[in-house]
Formats: C-alpha cells, structure tokens, sequence
C-alpha cells in the first residue's frame, strides 16, 4: 500500500472514530449533552451558561421519553419510557419525586421584597436545575410560580412551571456598581501613594539643601589658616621694644 493510501486509511479511521454528540432536555430542566451515541458508558456533561459543567449524580428523564442514570460523568443505566409514545405525565411526576431525594441542601433565601424560600439544591450552591419553595400567606412553602425572581444579593432566578430552576443570572446594574466602587477605590490608592510620594520629594530637596549650606559651611572652615601667618608675627616682633621682649616672645611660640 502506498504512502497517499495510507493517509487516506487513517483519515477514514479519525472520521469513524470521531462521535458526534447530542443535547437533551431534562424533564427538571438540565440540558444535557450526551458526548456520543446514547449508550452505557458515554461521557455526559451539563450545559450552563453556554458553557460545559460536570452533571450530578442521578436519574434523569430526556425529553426523548428515555431515562438515563449518571455517575462520575458517565451513563451508568438506560430506561426506555413508552418510547412510542408521549411520556406519561404520571412516569414524568414520580421521576421527578425520585430526583427530589437527592437534593443534599435546602439553601434559605428571600426575595427582594422579602419573602422566605428555600431552594433545595443538589450541590453546594444555587445551580440550574433546583427546586424553588416560597412561603405563601399561610406560612406554608409552596411551589414557586413560574419567571424571574430576584433574591437578596443580587441574584436573579428563572423558574419554570414546575419550580425548577432554568436560569441564573446577576443583575447589570450590581455588577456596574461594583465595578465602580472597584475603580473608586484604586484611584483613591494612587491618589494617596502620589501624595506620599510628593512628600518624600519635598523631604528630600530639604534634606539637600541643609546637605550643601553644611559642605559650604566645612569647606569655609578648612580654608582657614590653624595657625598666625608670618606677616602677623612681624608685625608683632616689631612691637616689641626691647632684646629681651623678642626673645621671650620667640621662645613661647
């Protein structure tokens, strides 16, 4: 086989190889991307913000009528729900019940206006997929109704018919304003390293300025003369009179 039959060969084999995914619709809301065929063993993920995220552990009903059991990423099981059929609303609902079980943390929160709810919630915060409660006139939790809501901090939630979570997103004007504060406090900081600064340079040309009135000052005093020049000392010999005033004067110099 030549080297152009070759490639040709191991070309056809990437192609082969190659397994296109699928995404699927969760009756709870995920949006699940199967990474290949819809068999035992391949790869899932979830899909949030546009983006790929591990799936949580559990039991899932696609929209395609077709049940899937999910454990590290992976399709452990496949349940086949009156696949020639619409799925059952009852099927739907107890599916449903059985994934309610796996929520770990029941999150409390309000909404803006201060109503309680608690969001049952399978990993460690708010994700896609939860379930909403909001406490109604009575004092009881119910369902939450379907839209947006935005609770304390800032986060907003979309929540389908069903009070699941769809959605999550933060409010602009929050982010905006956090940006701001964020800007206002580095430029207060450079402000207040520029004034430091100033000072430093102010102390320095002080400092300077004493340093060259010391060096005149020394370099005045190292000119002058430690002892009496000869010209004085004539002038003070001449003032002596007598021999014996010369030679005194001599001796004590």
């Amino acid at each position: 086989m030549s080297k152009k039959s070759n490639i040709i060969a191991r070309i056809k084999e990437l192609f082969q190889e190659e397994k296109f995914g699928a995404d699927y619709t969760a009756a709870t809301g995920e949006i699940i991307r199967i990474m290949g065929d819809l068999t035992v063993g391949t790869k899932v993920a979830e899909i949030a913000a546009e983006k790929e995220a591990p799936l949580p552990d559990g039991s899932y009903l696609l929209d395609n009528g077709k049940s899937i059991k999910v454990e590290a990423g992976e399709i452990k099981e496949i349940t086949e729900i009156q696949a020639d059929k619409e799925p059952n609303p009852i099927a739907m609902e107890d599916m449903k019940d059985q994934m309610a079980g796996e929520y770990k943390n029941e999150i409390s929160s309000k909404l803006k206006d201060g109503t309680e709810v608690k969001i049952m919630s399978k990993g460690d915060a708010v994700s896609v997929g939860d379930e909403v409660l909001v406490k109604d006139a009575s004092g009881e939790f119910v369902k939450a109704p379907a839209g947006d809501h935005e609770l304390e901090g800032g986060l907003t939630i979309n929540v389908d018919e069903e009070g699941y979570i769809n959605e999550l997103s933060t409010a602009p004007e929050e982010a905006a304003d956090t940006e701001n504060e964020e800007m206002k406090t580095m430029f207060e900081a450079v402000s207040t390293i520029k004034s430091m600064v100033d000072e430093l340079k102010e102390t320095l040309n002080s400092l300077k300025t004493e340093n060259s009135e010391l060096k005149e000052r020394f370099n005045k005093f190292a000119a002058e003369p430690s002892v009496e020049t000869i010209t004085k000392k004539k002038e003070n010999v001449t003032k002596l009179k007598s021999k014996e005033d010369k030679l005194r004067f001599f001796a004590t110099k």
